[in-house]
């Protein structure tokens, strides 16, 4: 039978959580915080010492614990208090190891061990003030720490003496500088962080600056070409809905629809270069005039070279009357041949006009608009896009 049960944690599941911590904590130690992180670990092992002290010492509780109170207050002090006074570090953290020097002076006879906790406090201040505030507590806890163990502020016979006040020294100042050096890195690349964000902003004000300019260039160029073609600027606006409704239908994300439906707007940009007597002729065109109206699709793309936002819509403006059964203009192409977006505007253009009141005839009904996409699917229109069409328009 399977056993059931918390799963066990994988090592390397250990190890990130492990990596994890270890990266909070060296994140912390550098910032504004680190003097309140080292005085609470600093007042955490004091009061491990301080239950040692009262369990070795249970008759003179108030003594331990008032030298206690003082050195956690010393501590607190010289590793958590932040100001900007320059004569502030010193004497706080001068005074943290006067206090606890008391303490221990108080519970080394009972606990030697506490005498350690110099160990921890003369790096801790060099880590929270800075390589001078440590190395003037090392040099201040010589003193104290031989006073405690011998009795004597300083032995001259002991060879051993000057080397105990260098390496204390040194305990204070080194891991000072070293955080130092890592504050000094941090600050540097939040520095770059930030001028890297703003580069950002920057770059996207512009994008966004650009992409505005190109929209209203779009607008005007199609404004302009409907109105050499005697509509209004409904007919753009309704063409660049329908065709970024059916692209997103197909499945297109919605910026690559919206590409779709503004690059549609110049479907007939093209009819800019048209002659005012063909474009407006209120009655039939004789063959040569419609030929010269049929070359506008390949006017469209000619007009709108050199402009990398405007490559989807020379697309749709050459190949917009291409036919599903290739007997559409200019190049006669057919099926899945035609390009996917110029074979969306085909149906939408014609669906709109249909749908619109021109000079030359009535707007046409819902119904007979799509009965008329309906008989010309698989002719002039992509079937499938014609009934996704058709689905979206409710029929």
């Amino acid at each position: 039978m399977a056993q059931t049960g918390t799963p066990a944690i994988s090592v390397s599941t250990v190890s990130m959580r492990a990596r994890s911590a270890w990266l909070r904590t060296a994140e912390l130690l550098e910032s504004d915080r680190s003097g309140l992180l080292l005085a609470g670990i600093g007042v955490l092992v004091l009061l491990l010492s301080t239950v040692a002290a009262l369990v070795s010492m249970p008759g003179r509780p108030l003594v331990v614990l008032t030298s206690s109170l003082g050195a956690a207050l010393g501590m607190v002090a010289g590793l958590a208090w932040n100001y900007d006074r320059r004569a502030v570090p010193w004497v706080t953290g001068a005074s943290s190891v006067g206090l606890l020097g008391v303490y221990v002076a108080t519970t080394y006879a009972a606990t030697p061990t506490a005498v350690w906790l110099f160990a921890y406090l003369v790096p801790a201040i060099g880590l929270a003030r800075g390589p001078l505030v440590g190395a003037l507590a090392g040099f201040l806890a010589a003193p104290v720490l031989h006073l405690v163990e011998t009795g004597l502020i300083f032995d001259p016979l002991d060879p051993q003496g000057p080397f105990g006040v260098l390496i204390l020294i040194a305990l204070g100042a080194v891991p000072g500088h070293l955080m130092g050096v890592a504050r000094h890195r941090r600050v540097a690349l939040d520095a770059e962080l930030r001028r890297a964000i703003g580069l950002l902003d920057d770059a996207e004000r512009a994008r966004a600056g650009e992409h505005a300019a190109n929209e209203q260039s779009v607008f005007m160029l199609a404004r302009a070409a409907e109105a050499r073609d005697g509509t209004t600027g409904a007919h753009i606006h309704h063409v660049r809905d329908l065709a970024t409704e059916l692209a997103a239908a197909t499945g297109a994300d919605a910026r690559r629809a919206e590409l779709v439906g503004w690059s549609a707007m110049l479907h007939d940009v093209g009819k800019l270069r048209v002659p005012d007597r063909i474009l407006l002729k209120p009655g039939r065109l004789d063959a040569e005039e419609w030929e010269t109206i049929q070359r506008h699709s390949v006017w469209g793309e000619e007009l709108l070279e050199g402009g990398a936002h405007f490559q989807l819509a020379r697309g749709i403006a050459r190949w917009h009357h291409e036919n599903w059964d290739g007997t559409g203009y200019p190049d006669r192409i057919a099926g899945s041949t035609i390009p996917f977006e110029a074979r969306i505007v085909r149906i939408v253009d014609v669906y709109d006009a249909l749908r619109s009141e021109r000079p030359y005839k009535a707007a046409w009904t819902e119904d007979e608009a799509l009965e008329e996409l309906r008989r010309l699917r698989g002719i002039h229109f992509d079937p499938e896009l014609t009934d996704l069409f058709m689905q979206l328009r409710g029929a």
